[in-house]
């Protein structure tokens, strides 16, 4: 640390340089990411909560109703009127926090998981000192329930699967797996992008599973308003079918008002709980609903340009993720890049991943596919 500070306006330029430096998603650029631009009532209510710490919720009683009033909405959205839950930083605390909850309320270790699943599964199960049981990918790249079936066993405390995968944003079978484990096994639904997309897309007539608290072997599920949810970051949500199954985890906490704490961290960063309230008052169903419509559209536009290059998707997109199959994507991405534009890895199969935010305009995907074509014709791609 410096002996004497510097003054508002220096250190001020010093910020403005670091930010000069990050690519942003107002400049549309960025393809690879699942966040975007937060939308600008949620910037508001987040500075107006910025010291908010859950972590001591009666210190903050208006906060907690908010996040209560949260968990109510997406309990309504995602057919649990009833669930309890909590907000969290994002997919990987609420991943590692369900957990937690299936390895404290089973006692068993074994936990089964698709290959494609989000990278925070291998994380908590290091954590964790569960042993991982991974599952192969059907002809769709979805977690094979006949593979579950196969290794589910007395051993196992809890099945992981995806609504809305982050590779290619497919639905794993579990209106099946949700038969498949019975009241001995914890089933945990990875929604964190697909809990704000999955939704609306049903309301706008497309024809996707049942994936979600509608289903009743569904014990808990996540997903992220910092993602299709529009909030600032970091803001994620846990959703539990039973209160009871925070009571495993529950510790004493003497030294705080509340006397008792049940969640993974301590020191909760709250104004993104005020801020996912914001958003989701704001825009209510119909707003989320024409935000998705123009992801979709968008997603129509670029897959029918990227076919007309001759090049061959993955999947036809489930949601607003584009998996382009090439031998060597890493090629790809670093020429692309090259030129500014920021796309990424997919592995199953070998695919150049775009996610199609808010963000990516008509008008992006028209500066950005001669910049794509380019490339491709450059490594000899088409």
């Amino acid at each position: 640390m410096e002996e004497h500070g510097h003054s508002e306006q220096e250190v001020l330029a010093l910020l403005e340089e670091a930010y000069r430096k990050n690519h942003h998603f107002k400049n549309g650029r960025v393809l690879s990411s699942m966040c975007t631009a937060p939308h600008e009532i949620a910037i508001k209510a987040h500075m107006k909560f910025i010291e908010s710490n859950l972590g001591n919720p009666d210190l903050y009683p208006g906060t907690k109703l908010l996040e209560a009033e949260v968990i109510k909405l997406l309990g309504n959205l995602l057919h649990g009127p009833n669930v309890s839950g909590h907000m969290t930083s994002g997919g990987t605390e609420a991943n590692i926090t369900a957990l937690w909850i299936a390895k404290k309320m089973t006692g068993k270790r074994e936990v089964l998981f698709p290959k494609s699943a989000h990278f925070s599964i291998v994380k908590a199960l290091d954590l964790l000192g569960l042993t991982p049981v991974e599952v192969e990918l059907d002809g769709q790249y979805r977690m094979s329930a006949d593979d579950v079936e196969t290794k589910l066993s007395e051993n196992t405390c809890a099945v992981v699967c995806m609504a809305g995968s982050t590779e290619l944003g497919v639905i794993d079978p579990i209106e099946k797996l949700s038969e498949l484990c019975n009241e001995n096994v914890f089933l945990h639904v990875d929604a964190a992008f697909g809990g704000f997309v999955l939704p609306f897309l049903k309301d706008l007539g497309y024809e996707l599973p049942k994936f979600d608290f509608e289903l009743p072997g569904v014990n808990s599920l996540s997903t992220d308003p910092h993602k299709m949810g529009i909030s600032t970051i970091p803001a994620g949500a846990l959703l539990y079918s039973d209160e009871r199954f925070i009571e495993g985890i529950t510790v004493d906490a003497p030294y705080l008002i509340s006397m008792k704490h049940s969640t993974l961290t301590g020191t909760r960063g709250s104004a993104a709980v005020a801020a996912t309230y914001a958003v989701l008052k704001k825009l209510g169903r119909k707003g989320f609903i024409e935000i998705v419509r123009g992801c979709m559209m968008n997603t129509d536009y670029l897959v029918n340009k990227i076919e007309d290059l001759g090049l061959e998707l993955a999947i036809k997109p489930v949601m607003n993720v584009i998996g382009i199959k090439f031998p060597d994507p890493e090629k790809v991405i670093h020429e692309l890049a090259n030129r500014n534009w920021f796309v990424s890895k997919g592995r199953y199969p070998s695919t150049v991943r775009i996610v199609v935010m808010p963000h990516v305009t008509r008008v992006v995907i028209d500066q950005f596919l001669p910049d794509f074509e380019k490339t491709c014709r450059a490594l000899e791609e088409i």
